[in-house]
């Protein structure tokens, strides 16, 4: 619509061309780029990287591509356009739309929004090394009254404190079975098949200790697995909640514990990049054509190759060089 609404300014209308020109070489030469490395087998691919980064480059182009569509009785008067995934189509008058849209010859101050919605909810911490009792007791306490909609689901912010506790006290779970399932990996990083074995146990541990850690706090705040799972369902759309809970998924991920001095962040990058390395390269050679029948467990796979690296042969701990990294 904006670039049906700047047909009326020259300078616009040119800057418009040029920028869509340029955009539709840039991305046309780096998915060649990216397709020729792969032809040639190259050293150097990143799989998941690689993935990702074609998928929205091919978004791009379609959206691209879609911007040089003409169709059939559009002109001066007006502009149509399909909605994808759908029957339906929109039309444009485009005097209408040109005189809700002034062009001014200034620019205006922009700033971020300050809106409530736009903050995140203070959520206090709670000391992970408390016994788990008193644990969750302290959880009780942040959540506070737990509130419900007419449809007996819970509300935004309820919600929210339940889903950020309950991945607190399930860290607080799992922390020693991390360090363990670690530990029986490492002692199996030579031999392909054993690892392969003991990473799968380690993974299917913590699921179920994950499940338990999860009715524990279900019962703890009296509510049901069924009424959480109905929320999720219902606020699954909502950009509020979608912005929240990958912010608090972000901050489950940081490590309670202080990185070691040593670890400095020129030594951490270094770390990173020949642990990456020799992840890439191992699940290229060992584990690539058994990944194919359970694709969800290769970036598990491809993360652990690299802690494990890190563990055998600088030493430190899965959680100490995740903290590092934060």
């Amino acid at each position: 619509m904006f670039c049906v609404a700047i047909e009326g300014d020259e300078q616009l209308k040119q800057m418009r061309d040029m920028s869509f020109i340029e955009e539709l070489l840039k991305t046309k030469s780096i998915l060649q780029l990216l397709n020729e490395k792969l032809e040639s087998n190259a050293g150097d691919i990143d799989i998941i990287e690689y993935s990702i980064a074609t998928k929205m480059l091919e978004h791009k182009l379609a959206i691209l591509t879609s911007l040089n569509v003409s169709v059939d009785g559009d002109g001066d008067e007006k502009a149509s356009f399909n909605i994808f995934g759908t029957d339906k189509s929109i039309v444009i008058d485009k005097a209408k739309l040109k005189e809700a849209i002034s062009i001014q010859e200034k620019p205006v101050v922009e700033k971020m929004a300050s809106s409530e919605e736009s903050k995140t909810p203070e959520l206090p911490s709670i000391d992970a090394d408390l016994p788990e009792p008193e644990f969750l007791e302290k959880i009780v306490e942040a959540i506070g009254t737990l509130k419900k909609t007419a449809k007996k689901t819970l509300e935004k912010e309820s919600f929210i404190k339940v889903f950020k506790y309950m991945g607190d006290f399930n860290k607080l779970k799992t922390r020693d079975l991390k360090q363990a399932a670690q530990a029986k990996r490492c002692e199996s990083f030579e031999d392909a098949k054993i690892y392969m074995e003991a990473l799968k146990a380690g993974v299917a541990e913590e699921e179920k200790a994950f499940e338990g850690s999860s009715r524990i706090m279900f019962e703890k705040l009296c509510i049901t697995q069924e009424c959480f799972e109905r929320t999720q369902q219902e606020l699954m759309n909502d950009p509020y909640v979608s912005m929240q809970l990958f912010n608090l998924g972000i901050s489950m991920e940081q490590p309670s514990i202080k990185a070691p001095e040593d670890l400095t962040s020129e030594k951490t990058v270094e770390m990173v990049k020949a642990s990456n390395d020799f992840a890439f390269e191992k699940f290229k050679k060992e584990f690539m054509s058994c990944m194919e029948q359970d694709p969800m467990m290769v970036p598990i796979m491809i993360s652990c190759i690299a802690h494990d690296w890190v563990k055998i042969n600088h030493k430190y701990t899965e959680e100490e060089f995740k903290a590092a990294l934060f």
